[in-house]
């Protein structure tokens, strides 16, 4: 008992301990880590009597993403676009919340990577998964919310925010895809404020 008291308190077990909470951690986050969406543009203005916006995002997709998407299974991304008064309350719900949806595909058979459009319902098909991924982080010209509906000297805050919709999957990796990080894809929340 003695000597199990004396190694418990020793310097190598200290070390030993430190090792294995790294080890168990970095299993864990690694995957996570590596993929992401991020920003490189956004604008947001009025064109044609409509407030739309244009994003340009990057995407890296986590490895159980990219396995999934060789072997057949859609991936869907949804950015939701939320406009209100800066001052509005907290229990007032949103002036304008939009969805975006875009689904990316790849056909074995051909060879092919598809980017779909939900909002237009364009496909486009691309020979590369990068140029696929540079396709669907490219949105130009949504419209949001007609410009009348915005008070003229009032200002309105911006949030866009994209994700992946695990709802979206195949029924059958639902479940796992629920529990599994290398699932859960978003970007942080794009904030600014608009004066028409």
């Amino acid at each position: 008992m003695a000597f199990i008291t004396r190694y418990w308190k020793s310097r190598k077990f200290e070390v030993l301990a430190r090792c294995c909470v790294l080890i168990f951690c970095g299993a864990f986050l690694a995957p996570v880590h590596a993929a992401s969406i991020s920003y490189k543009a956004v604008a947001i203005g009025e064109e044609n009597g409509w407030i739309v916006l244009d994003l340009l995002q990057n995407y890296q997709l986590s490895d159980i993403m990219e396995e999934a998407l060789e072997n057949g299974v859609p991936l869907t991304f949804e950015t939701e676009v939320v406009i209100d008064p800066e001052d509005a309350s907290f229990w007032r719900s949103a002036l304008r919340k939009k969805k975006i949806q875009r689904q990316l595909r790849f056909h074995p058979l051909a060879e092919e990577y598809e980017v779909l459009d939900a909002d237009t319902g364009t496909r486009r098909r691309f020979a590369t998964r990068d140029a696929a991924l540079l396709a669907l982080g490219d949105l130009k010209e949504k419209k949001i919310i007609p410009a009348r509906a915005l008070k003229k000297g009032v200002f309105y805050l911006v949030k866009v925010q994209t994700a992946h919709d695990i709802g979206a999957l195949p029924l059958p990796l639902r479940p796992r895809a629920y529990l599994s990080p290398g699932w859960h894809l978003s970007s942080k929340v794009y904030e600014w404020r608009l004066q028409p």
